[in-house]
């Protein structure tokens, strides 16, 4: 049997170790990460942990061993980890080659193209009069999902009408879909969800914080739905003035 860590190991191991991280923010709303011509990010988490993985400089470093980062108890040093991750495999070239881009003109975005690939927009259709479960509450789930379905939704920080996240070992298992936030990846309490999903739910990973890896689809996500980088010096402005909203301005949903 894998150990609990060979989840994140394997989405560790395929990121090239040549590139070098020659800049990172770790803002209040996102975490940025470049490396050459790519550029990561993902949701900051800002819980500290007991002890941090790294004690040195994060520019110089591989960004294989900052990626590596996502594996610390420290959220917040976690959260440069998973834009590490983003970095890489987000990458426009790597994600139209996985078919991510279709239908897209990057060189002629306006606000409707680059949300376009919207996961709850894109999935109406499939999840109509099906039993849904959001874990995280996103921005307008439910103008979007509810009286479609049967929408319930976890929530760590529960708003009147979540469940608490701990529901997720009760609820998941009776859905027909879905929905994981990205930062759960983060936080490390995705490979449990998709255990918990098993074959029978249909599950879509979805957010900035999410890595467009193929791996994940091979350890049990039918569906990723996250966010390329396009204009990095924008995409810092954002970071560095704390702008969550303006985030999809600087690059596209895939």
């Amino acid at each position: 049997m894998d150990s609990a860590w060979s989840f994140y190991d394997k989405l560790i191991e395929g990121v090239d170790s040549t590139l070098i991280v020659d800049h990172f923010s770790l803002g209040v709303g996102w975490t940025e990460v470049w490396a050459g011509p790519y550029t990561g990010v993902a949701m900051t988490i800002k819980e500290r942990g007991p002890v941090r993985l790294n004690t040195g400089i994060i520019e110089g470093k591989t960004l294989k061993d900052v990626s590596a980062l996502i594996k610390s108890w420290d959220f917040l040093e976690a959260s440069l980890g998973a834009a590490a991750l983003n970095c890489f495999y987000n990458s426009i070239e790597k994600v139209t080659e996985l078919g991510g881009l279709q239908d897209i003109d990057l060189k002629n975005l306006v606000p409707e193209t680059r949300r376009k690939k919207n996961a709850f927009i894109a999935f109406q259709n499939q999840v109509e009069n099906k039993k849904v479960l959001c874990i995280g509450h996103f921005p307008h789930i439910e103008k979007q999902l509810a009286g479609r379905c049967e929408l319930k939704i976890l929530e760590r920080n529960p708003r009147k009408g979540d469940y608490p996240d701990s529901a997720c070992e009760y609820l998941i298992p009776e859905q027909d879909f879905c929905f994981i936030t990205g930062m759960t990846l983060t936080n490390k309490t995705l490979p449990r969800l998709l255990a918990l999903a098993g074959k029978n739910v249909k599950v879509s990973i979805v957010g900035p914080s999410i890595c467009l890896a193929p791996q994940l689809l091979d350890m049990g996500a039918d569906n990723l739905s996250g966010f390329c980088v396009i204009d990095r010096k924008k995409m810092d402005e954002v970071v560095r003035y704390a702008d969550k909203c303006e985030i999809f301005d600087a690059g596209v949903m895939v």
